[in-house]
């Protein structure tokens, strides 16, 4: 999957300690195969986890579940809380300027890409998804607004990407060997191969192997 937007959600739970393994338990009840989302920021309200601590749900080169419609072509990051109670912290906003920025540097994903799940309804509007795809939702909540989110996301400079480390041929060479043996062997390792996929589709690894 390579994504071309970024959709936005709440848990809409205002419960405590809600985080990236409650959200799975969730997904995993209703019979899907893990969390839909790609991204977890959390709130306040975790005993053991900080305020505004991002977690990783899918990888970003697996199609999330979290938005019908768009979900082969989208990156989905949900803000622990409940959107239509209360505005997201504000170490949750400094994280999520922090991620979208990030993913819309690697992805090259516009500004105006960046939408709310309630947004589907513009898309489909617009012709861009069928109309099937129309939520009722309010999600991320009637106390977010995704207006000013995008203006803040376009004030901030996105096309200057992580310093890359120099890496000469050889070693280009024997990093893409080293990771083909692993892809051969990788069956014999069958409870890290999440990891590994996770590794090698880190943006760090593939300036080092790809470019």
């Amino acid at each position: 999957m390579f994504p071309e937007y970024i959709v936005l959600h709440t848990a809409a739970f205002t419960g405590r300690n809600c985080d990236r393994d409650m959200i799975d338990a969730w997904h995993k009840a209703r019979r899907w195969s893990g969390i839909g989302y790609h991204f977890v920021i959390l709130n306040d309200k975790h005993d053991q986890k900080p305020d505004g601590a991002v977690e990783i749900g899918r990888l970003t080169n697996k199609s999330g579940a979290h938005a019908l419609g768009l979900n082969s072509c989208s990156l989905g990051i949900c803000c622990v809380g409940h959107g239509d109670k209360v505005d997201f912290t504000p170490a949750q906003y400094k994280s999520l300027y922090n991620l979208i920025t990030d993913l819309m540097s690697e992805f090259s994903i516009s500004v105006d890409n960046v939408i709310g799940h309630r947004e589907l309804n513009t898309l489909a509007e617009k012709n861009i998804i069928p109309s099937r795809y129309k939520t009722s939702k309010s999600c991320p909540g009637t106390k977010i607004n995704m207006h000013a989110i995008r203006d803040k996301l376009a004030q901030t400079p996105t096309l200057i990407k992580h310093e890359r480390t120099s890496v000469d041929e050889n070693s280009k060479i024997a990093m893409n060997n080293a990771i083909a043996i692993l892809q051969k062997h990788r069956a014999q390792f069958p409870n890290a191969q999440d990891e590994l996929d996770e590794f090698i589709n880190h943006p760090e690894v593939i300036s080092m192997t790809r470019a």
